[in-house]
């Protein structure tokens, strides 16, 4: 992993975070999102249109495969997360979904594209993956971590899995993808594809007036998570080009810590000693993930 896909996943890693404060400030509600979603497609609109008008017509050939394929993808990480939300708390569902896919990630890249993991690596991923559960304990206290794990046998847990499942398939996929065709016209199409269904199944739910209503209210922020979202999984994808895909999935968790900065000091969330303990061993695995790349 070269010191420019680091810097590119740093990058891209507080950007996700800033985007994600956005969203939270401004309620993150599913009309939001998915205004936000029309707005990565309209902005980028100009960037995609010169890439197809400059790019090879060879350079574009089975490039549809790829994007149909990151949409469907994109979609299915979509319903199980909000399947596992159903069965069980965000504090609960939401770390396993997000540093569970380090869990499969080693094999996947390894069986796909011959990556291995050192043994700096696989110390970054524990310190990762315990400093995320250590950051959702009300204390610090066995008791408590026991409680979290026994949580751990109902559906929740099994569909919070299969959207880390998802994720890391996704990764290996967005790899292979930005290996073999345009990266951007990749990314765009997928993601409009997925953004156009999402925005549909709002306008379905919830009707044009909670959308424009949601616009009046938001709009500004909905176009910065809209431009910021795009850039952030942009930069990803060219670190995935150069970069391991643990590595990269890995590093680009020190978004947890900027997140955790950031509603500290912009939402006045209470950072508890399991969050300062949990963040700690965040950035330790963040730190050992870029010494050992």
């Amino acid at each position: 992993m070269t010191l420019t896909a680091v810097l590119l996943v740093l990058l891209s890693a507080v950007t996700h975070a800033y985007w994600n404060y956005l969203l939270k400030r401004a309620g993150g509600s599913h009309a939001f999102v998915g205004i936000s979603k029309a707005c990565e497609a309209v902005v980028y609109l100009p960037v995609f249109l010169a890439v197809l008008w400059t790019a090879p017509s060879n350079a574009l050939r089975g490039t549809g495969v790829y994007v149909l394929v990151g949409t469907v993808m994109t979609l299915v990480s979509y319903v199980t997360l909000a399947t596992a939300y159903r069965h069980g708390d965000l504090s609960f569902t939401y770390p396993i979904a997000r540093g569970g896919a380090l869990l499969f990630l080693p094999a996947f890249g390894w069986l796909a594209f011959g990556e291995r993991v050192g043994p700096l690596g696989w110390a970054a991923i524990a310190a990762i993956l315990g400093g995320v559960v250590v950051m959702q304990l009300p204390r610090l206290a066995w008791v408590e971590l026991r409680a979290f794990f026994s949580h751990a046998s109902g559906p929740a847990t099994l569909f919070a899995l299969l959207m880390a499942l998802v994720l890391a398939t996704g990764t290996i996929w967005d790899k292979l993808s930005v290996m073999r065709v345009n990266l951007f016209v990749y990314f765009y199409g997928y993601t409009a594809g997925a953004g156009a269904c999402y925005l549909a199944w709002v306008l379905r739910r919830q009707g044009g007036d909670a959308v424009r209503a949601e616009w009046r209210a938001h709009g500004g922020a909905a176009v910065a998570v809209g431009v910021l979202n795009t850039l952030s999984y942009g930069l990803a994808l060219f670190a995935l080009r150069d970069g391991g895909s643990t590595y990269v999935v890995g590093l680009r968790q020190i978004s947890i810590a900027v997140g955790v900065l950031l509603g500290a000091r912009f939402l006045g969330e209470h950072v508890s000693t399991p969050r300062r303990v949990g963040v700690t061993l965040v950035l330790a695995g963040c730190f050992l993930m870029a010494w050992g790349r």
